[in-house]
């Protein structure tokens, strides 16, 4: 293990998730781990960040070897921010988010907190992956996710960081399909597909204040190159993402119409 490699393990399932101990485990490989989750779960929470109220903070014993763990009872966007400025024993160089049970592709990125807890690290210039692991089909839900791939996608990742095969300050999205490692395609470089993977199927019972959600696959942006169609053929799926929120084709577009808006403004002064 490398003392001078930090590494922050967060999710969005919680503390007590078997996904957040499988990624620690294979993380503590690579460096020293400190593990940040929240006390509940938290899917869907994007980044949100908890600031009206007061966050707990409490050390979990421990659970794996040299891993100090946390739990706090915030979001996963909180307990990045907490691990980095509060909890870290040293500078923390590498953020890991996962293992999700259940794949965050497409759009879907926005709304997970798994995405989110890596976008977090992102923004910090920290290199930072979120590793989701795509479940059976509905018939075979009682089935557990394939922990031992993504395990086995850790490790590449994390040995991809260590040779600096990954460049430093990446930021990835990584989804594993729901096969053992045997029957894995291989791993895809791929772009993220304009829509969503699953979409939100709603059902009531005629009255306005009951809505039941439920979250359905959905292919229809399944497109050559993106990382459903990866993921759906097979494939590991490695979406190299950016921070950078600007479309410069349309800033360009509209910096000519600046002086017009200006004029209109002023119309209403």
């Amino acid at each position: 293990m490398s003392d001078e490699r930090h590494i922050l393990v967060t999710n969005d399932d919680g503390i007590e998730a078997p996904g957040l101990w499988k990624l620690a485990e294979v993380m503590a490989e690579f460096g020293r781990v400190l593990v940040v989750a929240p006390a509940t779960e938290a899917s869907g929470s994007g980044t949100m960040v908890t600031y009206r109220s007061e966050l707990q903070v409490q050390q979990v014993p421990e659970r794996l070897p040299n891993v100090t763990a946390y739990m706090v009872d915030g979001t996963p966007a909180d307990c990045v921010l907490i691990g980095l400025r509060r909890l870290r024993q040293g500078w923390i160089s590498v953020l890991a988010a996962g293992i999700n049970p259940g794949a965050n592709l497409g759009a879907d990125f926005f709304l997970s907190g798994t995405c989110g807890a890596a976008l977090m690290g992102a923004f910090r210039q920290i290199t930072s992956f979120a590793l989701s692991q795509d479940l059976v089909p509905a018939e075979d839900r009682n089935a557990e996710p394939h922990w031992e791939t993504s395990q086995a996608v850790a490790r590449v990742l994390g040995q991809g960081i260590a040779d600096e095969r990954i460049p430093s300050g990446s930021f990835l999205n990584v989804n594993v399909p729901a096969r053992v490692v045997a029957d894995v395609e291989g791993v895809a470089v791929t772009r993220v597909a304009p829509g969503g993977y699953v979409h939100l199927s709603e059902s009531g019972d005629g009255v306005h204040e009951k809505l039941a959600r439920e979250l359905v696959a959905d292919t229809r942006h399944a497109h050559p190159g993106t990382d459903i169609r990866a993921v759906l053929d097979g494939y590991v799926s490695i979406s190299a993402l950016d921070t950078a929120l600007t479309h410069e084709a349309h800033t360009r577009e509209m910096a000519g119409q600046a002086a017009a808006f200006s004029s209109q403004l002023q119309a209403f002064a």
